[in-house]
């Protein structure tokens, strides 16, 4: 997997872009939370041609793969929503140095798993379209031979 990138330029966003990016952040994972729900309805309505095609095992991870990348998405939307709810820290007007750098460091350790589960999130997409393509052209070249 790639390095995680150290994004030292968190220390100079200002609040409003630290809430743009949390809100960013939730519009992301909303339609992440579509997709999983468009893969669960793909899988299930290829499941004939996946059977035809033995790749049961295969698809079978994916379902878990899919389900973990689920909870996870659950787990991230949650700190996002919180973290975005802290933010009142920044711009209430009192000077506390100590949870303003608190709350900084969530933020970036907060970008660094978003971009992280995107990207783990983008290559399980791309299993899941390998897959049930494979199992559609296996079908298909199965029927002109017939």
């Amino acid at each position: 997997m790639k390095d995680q990138k150290n994004f030292r330029y968190i220390e100079w966003k200002s609040p409003e872009e630290m809430h743009y990016s949390a809100q960013q952040w939730s519009s992301s994972l909303a339609f992440m939370k579509d997709e999983h729900l468009f893969f669960e309805d793909m899988l299930r309505e290829y499941t004939l041609p996946i059977i035809e095609s033995n790749l049961i095992a295969e698809v079978k991870t994916l379902i878990d793969r899919l389900n973990t990348s689920k909870k996870e998405m659950m787990n991230l939307n949650e700190k996002v929503s919180k973290h975005k709810n802290g933010l009142d820290i920044l711009v209430d007007g009192i000077n506390q140095p100590e949870e303003e750098k608190k709350y900084k460091e969530e933020h970036r350790a907060l970008l660094n798993e978003v971009n992280a589960f995107s990207e783990s999130f983008r290559q399980l997409k791309k299993d899941i379209f390998a897959n049930v393509t494979g199992a559609l052209k296996k079908q298909k070249q199965k029927r002109l031979l017939k």
